[in-house]
């Protein structure tokens, strides 16, 4: 699941315990998180690469590189 910083504090604040147990949850969902941003980048990019192999123009490739730019603005903890 992707989240945002705010959902992960929300989640991190509802933990009883340490300060070490919400920091290593914190890494956890951000690790998460981060994974399925890059899954989504991959399927982006292999977009491309298919459409161009079909021949498409950059004119056609704009709103994949729009939503490649999307998911990369949502990396946490960069």
């Amino acid at each position: 699941m992707i989240y945002t910083e705010s959902e992960i504090d929300e989640i991190v604040l509802k933990i009883k315990g340490t300060w070490v147990k919400r920091k290593n949850m914190r890494n956890k969902l951000e690790r998460e998180s981060n994974s399925d941003v890059m899954e989504e980048i991959e399927i982006c990019k292999a977009k491309i690469r298919d459409l161009r192999a079909m021949g498409a123009k950059e004119q056609s490739l704009r709103h994949w590189y729009a939503e490649m730019t999307r998911y990369e603005l949502m990396l946490l903890g960069k």
